[in-house]
């Protein structure tokens, strides 16, 4: 009897792991029904949402809602989140302002996407749709709304000063974004969709697009109206209100589409599951009964083996709960022979400038994101997955037995979609990036240690992609990283051995022709080789030089712009591009203004450019924008860099003394030629020079561009039309031949100072 017990007992012992992990199977499955289900709920609420945001942007107000919207706004929400649903639902009813109100419905339809999770359940096809449905579209109609309003209130005015007209065309700009990017997105997400309702989310498509097109050039003509109009009746608005009415009903057509999609795209998911679910469940328990007969021979060796698992499992993350890095090297050590034909893979995840969520919110708010992160990877994990956390901001899924590289893919693509979604940390509105490595071995391959370091590689080239991109590894990139680090290593010695160095890329008056200024660049001269930054500013980056790199750029700038003091007939302005780590630092500027006078330079010969895109996070854009006050006040020329981009706006102008702006390439290639650009670069060298800014357009290519840009108010360009950088002994050859040269009457133009166009 005490054998039988024994045996018996230790049977048990042994399919219990089984049982546990077959229902762990089960009821994740049914979880994720139930999150399918949970997505359908709170898509039909958004989809309730929408008549009431149409007729709201429509009539200017809400003549009644669905019966029992709020109390399932109260149900969604539960105890902790209710109220916040329902006060949203409430201000979006009762607030007067359309575009406000349209705002709000914008916002309470990302809370109830976020809350029951509606990209996380959505396909690999549709997992774009719910941005189409809760931001980007409501974003067109919140848009035309604010510029239909501007038209109608600019149309009662008298007479109209520069700030009353500087509203239209930041208005048309903040349009032309969001509405371009939504063609734009519908073209890319309905592309690959099939079927008959796909067939009319593209069609829909087709209609907004023509409907925004015409609302555009209605924008168009308030737009060149408004530049020459003294009188808010000289304003052409009619067009753009008569025209608002039929985009706000074409965007909805395209939104109803779009929610009716993701409806049917969920359904199908749901059933799918709940089919798996029920085979699963037949095959499970034949599977069982199986193991049941097998275990009485194998109870012994399977004991063994269980034991022998739960010991490899024994070293855990504290944080997570997750194993930590040390349990995954055990795991691999220990790996069976490889089987013919199958894979093993794995799915190295990286959280992007997580410093600044602890820096923001706490690092107990950080602390509870990394848990919520590592929940997320394991709702996705299989049973024969080894999930773990391998340091700071990192985790790893390793699947041991792998059969299609494509799904593995496509799962590392979900895992990015799912950690990126919007968080609510306290009361404010958060998310973080991620990117992730994928390593996927040659069928039949053993597998050592050496998994780690190429998914680190794999990791290393999706973080230069940008946020929420994966990359699968390849030989080449242990080649690059090599390449990358023997970059590095000789970097180190070429600043060592000052040999980086500034080049200078002129900067002209339009008018006549003399060299006012030069924009310093870094080059490295290696021997008889010059490297530009491009091969050698990412493995900088990488190794921590570019601080350094700076330093060496700016220090030969500032001692060229010494050699220069006094010699040039009008004062240069000298163009160094600056960086966020100085300006975040009171310490740094005060180190570049004592370096500017000791060389016996004045601050205001030094043309500080600097891109607005620094001061987008809210974290540091407060004391950058004190450290640009300070430069200013100390003298400093200050250059809004890439102005027009869609960074630069009127709150940087008011806030910030800026003595130049910088017109982006982009507004400037092909101006001589296309209208549409020349009303939005118009624009901008208006707006500038209504506020006794001066105007510099980088990248002029052509002399039809220049002479363009002469007629319409620009002061100074730059770019292969004049010159590409160039050292400094030539730079100065430049500025004695073009400044000092006899003057000619009514000068009418001017070709290039060197031999490249």
């Amino acid at each position: 009897m005490r054998i039988r017990g024994w045996l018996t007992g230790l049977i048990v012992f042994l399919l219990a792991p089984s049982l546990v992990f077959a229902s762990l199977w089960f009821h994740n499955k049914f979880d994720k029904v139930n999150s399918i289900d949970n997505s359908l709920a709170g898509l039909h609420l958004i989809e309730a949402l929408g008549p009431l945001l149409q007729e709201k942007a429509l009539t200017g107000k809400i003549s009644s809602t669905p019966d029992h919207l709020r109390e399932r706004l109260e149900e969604l929400g539960g105890s902790e989140r209710s109220a916040d649903l329902v006060l949203s639902l409430d201000t979006l009813l009762e607030e007067r302002s359309i575009p406000l109100a349209l705002r709000q419905a914008q916002i309470l339809a990302s809370k109830i996407s976020q809350i029951t999770r509606l990209s996380s359940a959505s396909s690999f096809e549709t997992a774009k749709l719910p941005q189409l449905i809760t931001d980007t579209l409501p974003t067109v109609v919140i848009q035309s709304a604010i510029m239909a309003n501007n038209a109608k209130n600019i149309s009662t005015w008298g007479e109209i000063n520069v700030w009353d007209k500087m509203v239209i065309p930041v208005q048309g700009g903040q349009y032309k974004i969001a509405a371009d990017g939504a063609s734009r997105d519908t073209m890319e997400y309905f592309h690959d969709l099939t079927g008959a309702q796909a067939e009319l989310l593209k069609k829909q498509a087709g209609v907004f697009r023509k409907t925004n097109v015409a609302f555009q050039n209605a924008g168009s003509k308030m737009l060149s109206s408004t530049i020459t109009a003294e009188k808010g009746g000289d304003v052409m608005t009619r067009p753009v209100v008569n025209m608002q009415p039929a985009l706000v009903n074409a965007t909805f057509a395209l939104w109803q589409s779009t929610v009716d999609y993701l409806l049917m795209d969920l359904q199908r998911q749901r059933s799918e599951t709940l089919f798996a679910v029920s085979l699963a469940g037949l095959v499970g328990g034949l599977v069982i009964v199986a193991a049941f007969a097998i275990a009485i021979a194998l109870s012994r060796a399977l004991a063994d083996k269980t034991q022998q698992e739960f010991e490899n499992l024994g070293f855990h993350d504290p944080l997570t709960g997750l194993p930590n890095r040390r349990a995954l090297l055990n795991t691999i050590r220990n790996l069976p022979p490889a089987e013919p034909g199958l894979r093993t893979g794995a799915i190295l995840i990286d959280l992007r400038e997580f410093k600044k969520v602890n820096d923001r919110f706490g690092d107990h708010n950080g602390d509870s994101l990394l848990r919520q992160v590592a929940e997320q990877l394991n709702q996705h994990a299989e049973p024969d997955d080894f999930l773990c956390r391998t340091g700071g901001t990192e985790f790893l899924l390793f699947r041991p037995r792998l059969k299609k590289a494509a799904q593995f893919e496509q799962l590392a693509f979900t895992l990015l979609q799912e950690i990126s979604t919007d968080r609510i940390i306290g009361n404010n509105r958060s998310a973080i990036e991620a990117n992730a490595g994928i390593f996927i071995s040659s069928p039949g391959d053993q597998i050592s240690d050496h998994i780690l370091t190429d998914a680190a590689l794999a990791l290393r080239a999706a973080k230069q992609k940008g946020p929420r991109k994966f990359g699968r590894f390849t030989p080449a990139m242990r080649t690059a990283f090599e390449e990358s680090d023997q970059i590095a290593k000789e970097l180190q010695n070429a600043l060592k051995g000052g040999n980086i160095v500034a080049w200078f890329q002129p900067q002209v008056n339009i008018h006549t022709g003399e060299v006012v200024g030069a924009e310093a660049l870094a080059r490295w001269i290696d021997d008889d080789t010059i490297r530009y930054p491009g091969a050698f500013l990412p493995a900088a980056m990488e190794a921590g030089y570019m601080e350094d790199i700076e330093d060496a750029v700016r220090s030969h700038a500032l001692n060229f712009a010494a050699s220069l003091s006094g010699k040039t007939r009008s004062a240069m302005h000298l163009g160094l591009n600056v960086t966020a780590s100085l300006l975040t630092s009171t310490k740094a500027v005060d180190v570049l203004h004592k370096q500017v006078i000791e060389l016996g330079l004045k601050p205001a010969h030094i043309n500080l450019e600097i891109l607005e895109a620094v001061m987008i996070d809210e974290v540091t854009a407060t004391p950058i924008r004190q450290n640009i006050a300070r430069l200013s006040e100390l003298g400093f020329f200050i250059e809004l860099d890439d102005f027009g981009t869609g960074h630069s706006s009127i709150s940087s102008l008011r806030d910030l003394n800026v003595d130049r702006v910088k017109i982006d390439r982009s507004f400037i290639s092909g101006v001589d030629t296309d209208p549409a650009l020349q009303k939005f670069t118009s624009a901008l060298i208006n707006l500038a020079k209504s506020l006794d800014i001066s105007v510099l357009a980088e990248g002029v290519e052509t002399a039809g561009e220049r002479d363009w840009l002469k007629r319409h108010g620009c002061d100074v360009i730059q770019g292969f039309l004049i010159s590409q950088a160039v050292p400094d002994a030539e730079l100065a050859t430049m500025i004695l031949k073009q400044n000092f040269k006899p003057k000619v009457p009514a000068l009418e133009g001017y070709g290039p100072l060197r031999g490249q166009a």
